[in-house]
């Protein structure tokens, strides 16, 4: 089943961007994503500041990551049976309101760490529910000129240039004011989101409106659908395995390499922050120009092992600016495999039940990333984040080959469409 109609023809950069939901797409969530990474790099900031423990900044870090894999299967659930733009407005609304009551409260002198975690798990529930509101609606957003994959590398594209700029902002800002206060930005970057949604044109885009049945009938019924393709379960075990490693990497070793074992401080975290979304943004970029079709799964397994090499090679790495390069080029391995993974479930799962499959994905694979998070510090603190960095890039190159071997490589060949 095709996700959307394939353009006529190549469509440039240019008149890309000239479309109305494109546009709207792309501001919106550079808007939201601007907020999530600033949020992440200010808790991080503030936790290690306070306490210099890669274990309490792992366990902040959870506290936004948590909600992903305790709320994903309703949330997937909520956004099959629901208008999707009128969760995308909601969700954005509270998360701006929760974000400028941390910058009053903080201001009032009333914001400690725990309660600072508390508003970011807060956060990050709104967040569980907009996402696959969002995704979902993307099919509802192609037009003649722009279809889903090129719509998912304009989303991605924004992720990366919050990624890169997001960080340089939060650095700037700290210099002259309390980082605290960059709560009250957070807040007016989900407002924008909120706007976004408002304004983009939607055309029908399911077959049927599914009704709740109870979250686990729900799972099973989206389980079916997972169990008739090898690319979904190719996707789903392939990334739950990948973020056992990620999840160590961005979020507790890359800071320490970063923040204390090269001297880089907080310039240097943010500096291989924004590398991060420079490679990204520029792999993003052009990959909107790329038609994947059968081969997305390919694109990710390349990027998925990409990413893995990139992050093991930091163990050689004795300097910040052999950091930052090395951080460059896992954020454009990151870009293409986001952009191939979407590309792949578009195609592969029904219109009806891609909220839940979309959750069933990220359930596994935020569940891989919080238990990741907390066990790396751990780690770091105790051996030092060289070696397990190195040791990880290893883990990454036979995971994904091996995930591959027993779901896509056991059907015999690649099955990306349903019949």
């Amino acid at each position: 089943m095709n996700a959307s109609p394939a353009p006529s023809e190549a469509v440039s950069q240019v008149s890309l961007f000239r479309q109305h939901n494109v546009q709207v797409v792309f501001l919106g969530r550079l808007s939201v994503l601007m907020a999530d990474v600033i949020q992440d790099v200010a808790l991080i900031w503030i936790v290690w500041e306070l306490t210099h423990s890669s274990t309490a900044t792992a366990f902040a870090s959870m506290s936004s990551r948590t909600p992903l894999w305790l709320f994903s299967l309703p949330a997937g659930a909520h956004a099959d049976s629901v208008p999707p733009r009128r969760t995308i407005i909601l969700t954005n609304l509270i998360c701006g309101a929760l974000a400028l009551m941390v910058a009053g409260l903080s201001n009032l002198g009333w914001v400690n760490v725990p309660l600072l975690c508390l508003f970011a798990f807060a956060i990050s529930t709104c967040r569980t529910f907009e996402a696959p509101s969002f995704y979902s609606l993307v099919r509802g957003l192609a037009q003649e000129g722009a279809d889903t994959q090129q719509l998912n590398g304009i989303a991605d594209t924004a992720k990366r240039t919050a990624r890169l700029t997001a960080p340089l902002l939060a650095n700037a800002l700290r210099s002259v004011t309390s980082v605290f206060n960059l709560y009250a930005l957070i807040g007016l970057f989900y407002a924008g989101m909120a706007y976004a949604g408002r304004r983009l044109e939607v055309r029908d885009f399911r077959s049927e409106r599914k009704q709740r049945k109870g979250l686990v009938a729900d799972l099973k019924e989206a389980m079916v659908v997972v169990r008739q393709q090898p690319a979904l379960q190719y996707i789903i075990v392939a990334e739950i395995l990948f973020n056992l490693a990620y999840g160590a990497c961005y979020y507790v070793l890359l800071p320490r390499l970063t923040l204390d074992t090269t001297g880089g401080g907080t310039a240097g975290h943010a500096s291989a922050v924004t590398a991060y979304g420079v490679g990204g943004l520029l792999a993003g970029f052009f990959s909107t120009r790329l038609k994947m079709g059968q081969h997305a799964l390919n694109y990710a397994t390349v990027a998925w092992i990409g990413i893995g090499a990139s992050f093991g090679l930091m163990y050689f790495a004795t300097t910040l600016p052999v950091v930052i390069l090395l951080t460059a080029l896992a954020g454009a391995s990151m870009a293409i495999q986001n952009i191939a993974l979407w590309s792949a479930i578009h195609v592969a799962c029904p219109p009806e039940h891609s909220g839940r499959v979309y959750s069933i994905w990220r359930l596994g694979a935020d569940m891989a990333l919080t238990v990741s998070t907390l066990a790396a510090g751990v780690i770091a603190d105790a051996f030092g984040p060289s070696v397990p960095i190195g040791v990880i890039g290893l883990y990454v190159f036979f995971a994904i080959l091996i995930a591959r071997r027993f779901t896509v490589g056991r059907a015999g060949k690649l099955s990306p469409s349903l019949s």
